[in-house]
C-alpha cells in the first residue's frame, strides 16, 4: 500500500481526537495544543484535505507528521501506528509494502524541493468561501494602505476562529496550494503566536505569491517588482502597481529562480532594506537569464527593517526610480 492511500484512508479527525477534544466549527475542528500550554484554542483540524494546523508552535502537516511529532518515533512505526488505527490486518501487509510505505514515508520528511513539489497540496477552487468577508475584520488592512479592491483581487478573508486575515497562495496555474495567515491578535508577541503563518506544510516554495493574479501587467510592462511580503503586493496594487510579486521569505531559493528564468522579464527586487541580495546565490544565477536590478535608497528614507512600501507611494517611487543594475 502506498502511504498517500493509508493517510487519506485514516479519518485524521477521530485519530487525533483521542489526544486532544476537539470542536467543529463549520469545515474544522479546533482544540487546545498539544506542543504548547495555552488557554485559548489554536490547534486546527480539516478533513478535506486531511491536515493538520498549530498555530502555537507553527507545526502542522499530514497524520503521519502528527504521529511522528506526538509519538517520537521511527517513520516505520508511524506506518504501522496507522495501518493499527485503521483497522486493517497487519499480515496482509507484506514485508515490501511495509518496506515501501516506509521510504515513502522518510520522503515526506525530506526537503528537497523536487520531491516536495511533486507533493504539493492544491485545494479546491471555492476553498476561500469557507471565509468571512467581514468588513470590520478586513479594515484592519485598510488601514495600514490597503485598498478594498486590492483585497477583493487577491481574496483576502477572515477566520474567525484562529482570529486571523487569511489569503490564498497560488501557483502558476492560478490553484490555491496554500493559504497564509495573518494575527489580528495584538497580544501575539505575549501569547507566542506566529505573526505569519501557512495553513499547510510545504518543502521549498515553488511559486512566487501575486505572480498568477499579477501574470497579465508583469508580462505587458515585462518587468516584476519582487517584495519580501505578501502585504507590500497590496498595497502596490492599491497604488496602481499591478506588476509585482512576493517571495514569502528573504531569500529566492532555486525553484523560484526557475520560474523568473523562463518569465524572460526584468526583475527588479524591492527586498526589506536589511536584506543584501548580491549575497544570494539564486539571485547572482538569475543574472545569466534576465536583467537583475535592485530599489536604491540613495536619501535613505527608509529604516533598517523598513519594506520599500512602508513609508508611502512617493518613497517608494524614489527608491524605485534610484533602482541599480545589480553587479
Amino acid at each position: 500500500m502506498e502511504i498517500e492511500e493509508l493517510i487519506q484512508s485514516t479519518d485524521i479527525v477521530e485519530y487525533i481526537s483521542q489526544y486532544v477534544e476537539l470542536t467543529q466549527k463549520g469545515d474544522e475542528w479546533w482544540g487546545l495544543s498539544c506542543f504548547k500550554s495555552e488557554n485559548t484554542p489554536s490547534f486546527s483540524v480539516r478533513k478535506d484535505p486531511p491536515f493538520f494546523y498549530d498555530y502555537s508552535s507553527g507545526i502542522g502537516g499530514n497524520l503521519y507528521r502528527f504521529i511522528m511529532e506526538t509519538k517520537h518515533c521511527t517513520p516505520a512505526e508511524a506506518v504501522e501506528e496507522m495501518v493499527r488505527f485503521s483497522g486493517m490486518d497487519a499480515e496482509s501487509v507484506k514485508p515490501r509494502e511495509k518496506m515501501a510505505a516506509t521510504i515513502d514515508c522518510k520522503r515526506y520528511m525530506r526537503k528537497k524541493p523536487t520531491e516536495k513539489s511533486s507533493k504539493a497540496t492544491v485545494l479546491p477552487d471555492n476553498f476561500m468561501e469557507r471565509y468571512s468577508a467581514n468588513s470590520e475584520k478586513l479594515s484592519a488592512w485598510e488601514a495600514e494602505g490597503i485598498s478594498k479592491e486590492a483585497l477583493e483581487k487577491f481574496q483576502v478573508r477572515y477566520d474567525e476562529f484562529s482570529d486571523r486575515l487569511v489569503y490564498p497562495i497560488r501557483n502558476l496555474s492560478g490553484q490555491i496550494v496554500n493559504i497564509g495567515g495573518r494575527t489580528l491578535d495584538p497580544e501575539w508577541k505575549k501569547k507566542e503566536l506566529r505573526k505569519y503563518c501557512y495553513f499547510y506544510s510545504w518543502g521549498t516554495m515553488d511559486t512566487i505569491y501575486g505572480l498568477a493574479e499579477n501574470m497579465d501587467s508583469i508580462l505587458e510592462k515585462k518587468e516584476i517588482i519582487l517584495f519580501e511580503g505578501c502585504k507590500s503586493v497590496l498595497i502596490a496594487s492599491s497604488w496602481g502597481i499591478h506588476n509585482t510579486g512576493a517571495l514569502l521569505t528573504s531569500h529566492l531559493n532555486a525553484n523560484q529562480m526557475k520560474i523568473l528564468a523562463r518569465l524572460g522579464c526584468r526583475v527588479v527586487f524591492a527586498l526589506d532594506k536589511e536584506i543584501d541580495i548580491r549575497k544570494d546565490k539564486n539571485i547572482q544565477k538569475l543574472k545569466q537569464f534576465v536583467n537583475v536590478e535592485t530599489v536604491f535608497d540613495a536619501e535613505n528614507l527608509l529604516a533598517e527593517k523598513d519594506a520599500p512600501v512602508d513609508k508611502g507611494i512617493d518613497v517608494f517611487r524614489n527608491v524605485y526610480m534610484g533602482r541599480k543594475k545589480l553587479r
